[in-house]
């Protein structure tokens, strides 16, 4: 092997590690933890250093530990940038174009402004706080470990003009409160609500009910104006809330939905079924979730459903000994086929594992209405039990 070919499989295996690409990577796994830790505790390193006691006696070794995790942060960085086109959305770019393409990614973006303080101020020639706090930037690369945060970031990227739309909604009401107050109050309490931006300041504090106190309307027009402030800070703030969590729950059931699409299209049972047969036999799966060793069918059991592996390992315990099945295959599918079948074997998670589960009653309901499922549960039935030459 030559040593372009090592370098290109070396490149393509640090790919795999930092971006994730092959589920299940040990190595992958570790890194992972590595990065999270050093993440959280140098955050907690530059918070607790503000406390000046706690800089006078540990500053020095603060100081330290927080140019050993900005020079790991820098390999990390320069590792993505050098295996950007190993990316498969970057591979038809050349090498040099998918680096400054990958460079521009969010996440890159994120990752540079963590290491930017530390590099700052040496450029300055000044300790600069204010540039130093900025360092609990690095707090939000957890987004890249996390598929909630990363999700959350997708859903206000997808929502940005309905929550553009709240914004402008808030900054309306705030005038429209505030200007009223002015109206109503405005030569009663002229050192608070004497002029516009002091009475919108007071709407601020009402619409999002926080109500300090310090300002409480006098007479009967201003209780009412402050009474239907409050009620539209309730509406306005269950408005935007409503946008992300609507969002959220369809984007989860969009992943969720594209995962066991593939998935149920793979098998061969369902290989002849058209996309929409595929689609609604997918609405018919339920996820269950089964720890290590825990045996998820037993040989003699009657078979009353099918399995598919989203995520994690079992063993299948076979006269011709184990056999292991991993994410995307599946088994107890004779359950579909038999009315009166038994397991004939067991079947046991190797690791936590993640199953689609498609209950047999559900199949055959399908079946009944969907002429191609029908034939094609037939087809196997018939393949399976005629005699073999």
């Amino acid at each position: 092997m030559s040593d372009t070919d090592i370098a290109a499989s070396f490149r393509r295996r640090l790919f795999d590690v930092l971006e994730r690409s092959r589920r299940g990577d040990a190595l992958g796994r570790t890194v992972d933890i590595i990065l999270i830790t050093l993440i959280l505790t140098n955050v907690a390193a530059t918070v607790i250093e503000t406390v000046p006691t706690v800089h006078a006696a540990y500053g020095t070794l603060l100081a330290r530990y927080d140019a050993f995790c900005v020079a790991i942060f820098v390999l990390e960085y320069a590792a993505r940038l050098w295996t950007a086109p190993e990316h498969p959305a970057l591979a038809q770019l050349s090498p040099s174009k998918a680096r400054l393409r990958h460079a521009l990614n969010p996440m890159m973006i994120l990752d540079l402004a963590a290491i930017l303080p530390f590099l700052i101020e040496p450029l300055v020639g000044a300790d600069l706080g204010v540039v130093r706090i900025f360092r609990i930037i690095r707090f939000y690369r957890l987004a890249r470990y996390s598929p909630v945060l990363s999700t959350i970031i997708e859903v206000i990227a997808a929502e940005w003009r309905a929550l553009a739309g709240s914004v402008v909604l808030f900054v309306g009401l705030i005038l429209l409160s505030g200007v009223g107050m002015y109206v109503a109050e405005g030569d009663i309490q002229p050192e608070r609500l004497g002029d516009v931006p002091s009475a919108m300041w007071w709407a601020v504090v009402t619409l999002s009910t926080v109500g300090y106190g310090d300002v409480v309307p006098l007479t009967g027009p201003g209780k009412v104006i402050a009474g239907m402030t409050m009620v539209f800070g309730i509406v306005f703030f269950a408005l935007p809330v409503g946008i992300v969590a609507s969002s959220f729950q369809t984007l989860i059931r969009r992943r969720d939905f594209v995962v066991s699409f593939a998935m149920v299209a793979r098998v061969p049972l369902f290989a002849r079924l058209n996309a929409s047969a595929v689609a609604r036999l997918t609405g018919l799966l339920t996820a269950r979730r089964v720890a290590a060793h825990d045996v998820i069918i037993s040989q003699g059991d009657e078979a009353d459903a099918m399995y598919f592996i989203a995520a994690g390992e079992v063993e299948v315990a076979t006269a011709g000994g184990p056999v292991r099945l991993s994410e995307g295959d599946f088994f107890g599918e004779v359950a579909l086929i038999s009315e009166d079948a038994r397991r004939n074997a067991t079947v046991t998670a190797v690791r936590n594992t993640e199953l689609l589960v498609l209950g047999a009653r559900d199949f055959r309901h399908l079946a009944r209405s969907n002429v191609e499922i029908g034939d094609a549960v037939r087809l196997v039935a018939s393949q399976r039990t005629s005699p073999k030459p």
